[in-house]
């Protein structure tokens, strides 16, 4: 049996040193290594840690863990001192980064830890809610701030142990009817099993005008685009690099998988857009065993969904785990999979590596 045996390296804020240390069978998790080695606050407060992407791995065991760990809050995860009582359900706070908070349900000198939503108010202040960093996370009575989902009635808040938001809970409301508030951000309370939640209408009352979402059709959702200049990165020519034209506008673009349709007519879906650092992302529109593609390493689980042009739907895939990319540790990345026949699983993919190891010049 091979050794699970790591060394850890964690970065302090403004200390450019590190401390290796390390585990008998690296089974146990960052917190309580950090916690067994006294490197936690000598004021007992809770030591946020986070990986190179700002995700909060305190819960991460140290088989899975990356190779750097930054002692620093995670993104959107701040630590808050409370010097008013709230104001119509909301108190006005600054984050450690001098910005002002709205936090809901916030009180009177308290120091909490909370989770900055994606949502700001009329005031474009961001708006936080309260959690425990360790087990229990909430409680009956804890008001958290979610999106009424377009379709359904779960929402999601904040898991410390997976650094994302997929807890799930079931919003309660009949009056009025769930479907006038899709898409509307509001303030929950949970219920006394802490897995559903009621709508505080005293805290954000819908305002008039206010429109529900209605979900998109899932119909003609793939926008194939053109891809010309295709230069091979591999022997195998299964990763290449071409250009893809946005109207009179050609763009870099790195391309993954196989074509159906001939040399001179290549077509392909952007799964990923370009920014400052990246090219955009474009799967060809082909399918068979040994073809490359990219993929997003979901938030939980290991089943990918891949597209089928000839059955014309999609298959579940299944991700296989291998040393040089842990999935635990690459959780919410675009990786490059290979699609392959497998043993156990109908159908595989097999990690290739991150699309940044195939730019083929540096990026910021």
């Amino acid at each position: 049996m091979k050794s699970k045996n790591r060394a850890l390296k964690v970065l302090f804020p403004f200390d450019d040193s590190t401390i290796d240390i390390q585990d008998i069978d690296g089974g146990m998790t960052l917190g309580d290594l950090l916690a067994n080695h006294g490197l936690l606050p000598r004021d007992g407060s809770f030591q946020f840690l986070s990986d190179s992407r700002g995700k909060m791995i305190n819960y991460i065991e140290l088989r899975n863990a990356p190779e750097v760990v930054h002692v620093k809050y995670p993104m959107n995860i701040d630590q808050l001192w409370i010097d008013d009582g709230p104001k119509q359900g909301f108190t006005s706070a600054l984050s450690s980064e001098g910005e002002q908070i709205s936090l809901l349900g916030g009180q009177e000198n308290l120091f909490t830890s909370v989770f900055i939503t994606s949502w700001k108010n009329w005031k474009k202040n961001s708006v936080a809610y309260k959690f425990s960093p360790s087990s229990p996370y909430y409680s009956a009575g804890d008001l958290v701030y979610v999106q009424v989902p377009v379709k359904g009635n779960v929402a999601k808040i904040y898991n410390p142990e997976s650094g994302c938001e997929d807890i799930s809970i079931h919003l309660q409301h009949t009056s009025p009817s769930l479907e006038l508030m899709r898409g509307f951000w509001s303030a929950w309370e949970l219920n006394h099993d802490t897995k559903s939640a009621s709508y505080r209408q005293d805290i954000t009352p819908i305002p008039k005008g206010f429109k529900p979402f209605k979900p998109r059709s899932k119909k003609n959702r793939k926008s194939y685009v053109s891809i010309s200049h295709l230069q091979n990165l591999t022997n195998d020519q299964q990763i290449q690099r071409g250009k893809v034209r946005f109207g009179n506008r050609l763009a870099k673009a790195l391309v993954c998988g196989v074509s159906d349709v001939s040399t001179k007519g290549k077509r392909g879906i952007i799964v990923a857009k370009s920014n400052q650092t990246r090219p955009n992302f474009v799967n060809l529109d082909g399918y068979r065993y040994g073809m490359t593609q990219f993929v997003k390493i979901p938030e939980n689980g290991r089943i990918v969904e891949l597209y089928n042009p000839k059955m014309k739907q999609v298959v579940e895939c299944t991700l296989i785990n291998n040393e040089q990319y842990p999935i635990d540790s690459i959780r919410g990345q675009w990786v490059i999979v290979m699609l392959k026949k497998h043993s156990k699983y109908k159908r595989a993919l097999s990690i290739l590596g991150v699309p940044r190891e195939f730019y083929g010049e540096k990026t910021n």
